[in-house]
């Protein structure tokens, strides 16, 4: 087992934060990639103009919370003072956002009732 990661190294050499930042923006962009890939399989078996199948929403409601709790972890790294990458940072709050409506939008819709409700107030003449 390497113990690079568990000395205490110079300043001037890189140590293991420097590869966690250097690295991580790929890491996290590869994540956030994984929506588009979510978006097909929801097309093809939520979406597909029937009633889905248990089964399928099971899949769709585990594949969202792995990428939730990765997306948590992501937001710690980004979130740390000495990160400094913005751009990241945001993408991954954009990520953990698109992820949480999904899983409200397919797992704790809203009732009819409510949405025609919220229809006819925002129009009216519909």
């Amino acid at each position: 087992m390497s113990t690079s990661a568990l000395t205490l190294e110079s300043e001037d050499s890189p140590t293991w934060w420097d590869r966690v930042v250097s690295e991580f923006p790929a890491a996290a962009e590869e994540w956030s990639r994984c929506i588009a890939n979510v978006n097909r399989w929801e097309e093809a078996h939520l979406l597909s103009g029937r009633e889905p199948s248990p089964e399928d929403l099971a899949k769709h409601r585990k594949i969202v919370e792995r990428l939730m709790y990765f997306g948590q972890l992501c937001s710690l790294v980004a979130s740390h003072p000495e990160f400094g990458d913005e751009e990241t940072a945001q993408m991954v709050n954009a990520t953990q956002r698109v992820l949480r409506d999904k899983l409200r939008m397919f797992h704790h819709p809203m009732p009819k009732e409510e949405a025609e409700r919220i229809l006819k107030e925002v129009f009216p003449e519909s």
